[in-house]
């Protein structure tokens, strides 16, 4: 039964438009049970400030030790200083 987590996993990412991308990763498993246990913990991010990968959006969920994340975030020009 442990195995089958080990196969389980799902990463998709894209463009939205313009630009504005998206990352979503769903049951990734973030350590062994023997090593510990994450019950529930629960991570909503907005980031407005320009930077890299920002402004963003982002929420974290993990139970039970599977880790599931969404990502929206706009890409910038750090070389571009016309804000």
């Amino acid at each position: 039964m442990i195995r089958f987590f080990d196969k389980i996993g799902l990463v998709v990412y894209g463009k939205l438009f313009k630009n504005n991308y998206y990352e979503i990763q769903l049951f990734a498993r973030v350590r062994e049970f023997k090593d510990g246990l994450t019950f529930f913990e629960f991570k909503c991010n907005l980031d407005r400030f320009k930077s890299e990968h920002t402004p963003a959006f982002q929420l974290e969920l993990t139970i039970l030790n599977l880790y599931n994340h969404i990502w929206v975030y706009q890409t910038n020009d750090m070389d571009d200083d016309n804000s």
